[in-house]
């Protein structure tokens, strides 16, 4: 009951055998562009004319999604019993056509049903409608068949609260109705998206919804003092205001899903929740609430999915959550146990999907071996234990600096695993990368960004959700809200410095792969994307490196000199290359955060160039 039913229906009963020109009279428009595309494609392919003649057969044995293609001499035949199934097919005969056709038997099929993608809209960047639909055309081509984009704040048109809107800061209802129907043309199920627990923040620091806060003041949560993100679960205002948002995005979907997400309310319990997360329990005052607005989704007559972080350290309430609120399981690090949790999840008979993560956030340019690893335990334990689904993560944490080429990857990765759950798979992903993505005559770019994502290697170790050189950028931006941003700064960087040596390989490791970019044959857009990424974290190594006392001070200076010169040529990029694929929307507030590094910068070079008493590392 929990599979992605097809979005494309018959009009009326379809014959067991009909050609391309009766086929357009049994399914809607949605499925004819590719059909069109087809033919076109056969009318000027020299090779094929002899087999031009494609009949479309309905096969009833044929499960959901899966179709057959017998290639022959005189003509093609496509069998299938589902839309999703012919769809498949001819984009499987589409990519057989770029080199010589020859007589062939297919029989395929996903290996899991649900392929998904979630792609954040909510951290200062909102995409252009041109730059969601490329999105999908990636995913269609990969079979692929869920897109999610992350809501949180107002970064949807909410009717309701047209007052908090800002100017090219959201996704339009038209936009958002227009998306939907592009997305169900290639077969895949638009799913809205929004959070209403935790994650609240641009709502709470509303006068309007102050008081609703769990925590009015915030809370200190690693190592920085947080403002108001988690809503009190126990005020019955809470949940009629997450039902006014519902009310304004609900309707406008025709997917039988929607994500609620109510992950890391990171103030639960702590303020004004606090006595019943004592005498109930965490768990029971956080799954109270839930209910509460999981009868509300089913009133739009909608399956709930539900971030997996808080019940699944519960296992004595697993068995209460409903068994129509699919539990998605998210983990970002390569260790992430995904087997032991789905296998709990299996055992208490919760519907269950996996949710890897891309490893773009937090890392400018992906950790490749992060996402490798959790893209791939995500899909084998779905696939192992029978889960529903993957769904791939792409956030934007601290403005959403990542631009989109790392992303790209992963998303292949996960596409081509999922579709086809075998051994072997990365190494068919460089040769995709390479042809069908980024079109590189050299085929260099696919290496050039999976060696990228391995640059956390140089540093001084591992950290989880992000590298080390990033968090430095995040401490920086922290520093200046304390008293002392100096002793904040190097408290932070206390073991997290990296040594001379590594200082110098990394630099190395960088200027080499901006080199090889060059000799790429790659869109101008994409190296200068990459090239932007590698800068920027090269910038923020010459700050952190320029607080080790341990080094010559002449060269500290340099770096922190470097350093201020630089951002402002970065700012100046960043918002020609943002505007290309996003909306103005909140790149005011991410040029803010580089703004603010930099006078961290100045700061540090005044404390140090004018004989300030130098914090011992």
């Amino acid at each position: 009951m929990y599979l992605i039913y097809p979005q494309v229906r018959l009009q009326k009963e379809m014959p067991n055998e009909c050609t391309i020109k009766d086929f357009y009279l049994y399914f809607d428009t949605k499925i004819q562009s590719v059909i069109f595309e087809l033919n076109q494609f056969l009318s000027y392919k020299e090779a094929s004319k002899e087999k031009s003649n494609i009949l479309f057969l309905n096969k009833t044995a044929l499960p959901e999604q899966c179709y057959e293609i017998d290639v022959e001499e005189s003509k093609i035949k496509i069998y299938a019993h589902s839309p999703s199934g012919f769809y498949y097919a001819t984009k499987t005969l589409k990519q057989m056509m770029q080199s010589t056709l020859k007589c062939v038997h297919i029989e395929d099929g996903p290996d899991i049903m649900i392929r998904g993608f979630m792609y954040d809209i909510s951290r200062n960047k909102v995409p252009k409608l041109e730059t969601l639909k490329y999105i999908i055309d990636v995913m269609s081509d990969l079979k692929m068949n869920h897109f999610e984009v992350y809501v949180e704040g107002f970064s949807f048109e909410y009717t309701t609260f047209k007052q908090y809107l800002e100017k090219e800061s959201y996704i339009t209802i038209q936009e958002y109705e227009e998306l939907e129907a592009y997305a169900r043309l290639h077969e895949i199920d638009f799913v809205p998206n929004q959070n209403g627990f935790g994650h609240m923040s641009d709502w709470l620091e509303k006068e309007e919804f102050k008081d609703l806060a769990e925590a009015p003041n915030g809370i200190d949560l690693w190592g920085t003092h947080r403002a108001p993100s988690t809503l009190n679960a126990l005020d019955g205002r809470s949940i009629e205001l997450v039902k006014k948002m519902y009310h304004d995005m609900l309707p406008h979907s025709h997917s039988s899903y929607f994500h609620m997400n109510f992950d890391e309310p990171f103030e639960l319990g702590k303020d004004k929740t606090k006595e019943a997360c004592q005498t109930q329990g965490e768990a029971k005052v956080y799954l109270d609430y839930t209910l509460k607005a999981y009868e509300e989704v089913k009133k739009y007559h909608k399956t709930p999915m539900i971030w997996g972080d808080v019940l699944i350290r519960h296992d004595d309430i697993l068995d209460q959550i409903p068994k129509d609120m699919i539990f998605v399981d998210w983990g970002y690090d390569a260790e992430y146990p995904f087997h032991e949790h789905l296998l709990k999840l299996k055992k208490a008979g919760v519907p269950f999907m996996a949710a890897p993560g891309s490893s773009t956030w937090c890392s400018l340019l992906g950790r490749t071996i992060d996402w490798v690893e959790t893209i791939q335990n995500a899909v084998w334990n779905i696939y192992e234990l029978g889960g529903l689904g993957v769904l791939l993560t792409d956030w934007g944490d601290v403005g959403h600096l990542q631009h989109l080429p790392a992303t790209l990857p992963p998303l292949v990765y996960c596409g081509l695993l999922t579709y086809r759950t075998k051994e072997g798979t990365y190494k068919q992903l460089k040769d995709y990368l390479n042809h069908y993505i980024f079109h590189d005559e050299k085929c260099l770019i696919a290496d050039i960004l999976m060696d990228l994502g391995t640059y956390y290697k140089y540093e001084p170790h591992y950290t989880g959700n992000g590298s080390v050189t990033f968090y430095s950028m995040v401490w920086a931006l922290n520093a200046m809200k304390e008293e002392d941003p100096i002793q904040y700064f190097t408290s932070k960087m206390k073991y997290n410095y990296l040594s001379l040596e590594e200082y110098y390989l990394l630099n190395d490791f960088f200027d080499q792969k901006k080199k090889e970019l060059s000799l790429s044959k790659v869109d101008s857009l994409i190296k200068d994307e990459i090239n932007h990424s590698i800068s920027l974290l090269q910038t923020i190594m010459k700050i952190s490196f320029g607080h080790q006392t341990k080094q010559d001070l002449n060269y500290r200076i340099l770096c922190f000199e470097d350093a201020i010169h630089s951002i402002d040529g970065l700012i100046r990029e960043l918002k020609r290359l943002w505007l290309v694929r996003n909306k103005y929307s909140g790149l005011n507030k991410t040029i803010a955060n580089l703004e603010k590094v930099k006078i961290f910068a100045i700061k540090s070079l005044d404390f140090y160039k004018g004989g300030a008493h130098e914090t011992q590392n």
